[in-house]
């Protein structure tokens, strides 16, 4: 395996692994700067790869799959979390002052 041809495409993998990380540290934000660093360094590979880097680009699929099962990880916890959140919130409420409702019409003879 050529160093040359596959050098872009080890590239793409370490971003690959960051983004990994970044899902499962929950740091979203940073997301977009991976995005846009994939973007480019994508834009400039040929449309048909080397067949050097066949292994190297299977490597990118398995993390591709792995950033797809975290992200489904992290989406279920943030739900979990969520309704948590708002079980609490209802029973928080249930300790708040009663309000006195205004009517919502008046009548008048």
């Amino acid at each position: 395996m050529s160093a040359g041809n596959t050098q872009a495409y080890e590239a793409l993998a370490a971003l690959i692994e960051r983004e990994l990380e970044l899902v499962g540290q929950r740091e979203f934000q940073q997301l977009e700067v991976i995005t846009q660093a994939r973007s480019q360094l994508t834009a400039h590979m040929p449309e048909r790869p080397p067949a050097e880097a066949r292994p190297v680009l299977e490597r990118c699929r398995q993390l591709n799959k792995r950033v797809e099962v975290e992200l489904l990880r992290v989406r279920e916890a943030l739900l979990i979390e969520l309704a948590q959140v708002r079980q609490g919130q209802r029973a928080a409420s249930g300790y708040a002052p009663a309000r006195r409702r205004a009517p919502r019409f008046r009548a008048s003879a």
